[in-house]
């Protein structure tokens, strides 16, 4: 039912999925340009975009608790609006999680499954349904952990995980990312993966101090052996 709902909702609401997605691409312009300081640009974006998911969800009879959800998030991400606690800064993101975030979020501009006979990056229904605004939410959110603001990323991981099962359930598996990024949070927010990665860099630093250690030791000993046989050549000469 919540799947023939969102179909409905996506194609009555073309113009405004477009709209998002230029809107995604000035937010994506403005965080490459300005690197710092973005927290309250995005977290716009995201209020903005699930008010107006609220708004088409509610036109629908059999998705007005989907439009519940989306209402709460827009709610939550106004508060962040007004007290920022989220610091985007990916430098210390560890490249793989950073490299598969990247791909999620990718994934849910181009969301397929809604975009019927239109390519699915014009048409895949952000800030109209859930799924694909939830999945690049998570995307940002997993790839800036653990200096998030874990309300707004428990919700989004939570609903993201209803919306998932129930898309994979009525869909098909095309609902399968959202789940992953769902369920990667998890260990995200409770800590478990930040100390993983934290240990994997230490033992990583670790092996590579090794390493720099050595070949120090290697250019002093070389060098050594150089001023040494300097010397017995200048003694050779002198006798």
């Amino acid at each position: 039912m919540w799947q023939e709902a969102q179909h409905a909702v996506a194609e009555s609401f073309l113009l405004l999925a477009v709209g998002h997605h230029l809107a995604i691409a000035v937010v994506a312009v403005l965080l490459w340009i300005r690197r710092r300081s973005t927290e309250r640009t995005i977290a716009v974006y995201f209020a903005l975009a699930f008010a107006t998911a609220t708004v088409a969800l509610a036109s629908h009879p059999s998705a007005r608790v989907m439009s519940a959800f989306a209402a709460g998030l827009s709610v939550l991400w106004c508060l962040e609006i007004a007290h920022p606690r989220n610091v985007l800064s990916f430098n210390r993101t560890p490249r793989p999680r950073l490299a598969l975030m990247g791909a999620l979020g990718l994934f849910a501009v181009l969301y397929p499954g809604y975009s019927g006979e239109l390519p699915s990056f014009v048409f895949s229904p952000l800030g109209v349904i859930l799924p694909p605004t939830l999945l690049l939410a998570l995307a940002l959110m997993n790839a800036a952990s653990p200096s998030t603001n874990r309300p707004v990323h428990w919700t989004l991981a939570t609903i993201g995980l209803v919306m998932g099962a129930n898309g994979v359930f009525q869909g098909g598996w095309v609902h399968a990312p959202l789940i992953a990024a769902s369920l990667y949070a998890v260990p995200l927010l409770l800590g478990r993966a930040k100390l993983l990665e934290d240990r994997g860099s230490i033992d990583a630093t670790s092996v590579r101090a090794v390493h720099d250690r050595m070949h120090e030791r290697r250019v002093l000993l070389s060098r050594s052996r150089r001023s040494s046989i300097r010397k017995l050549d200048i003694r050779k000469r002198r006798k």
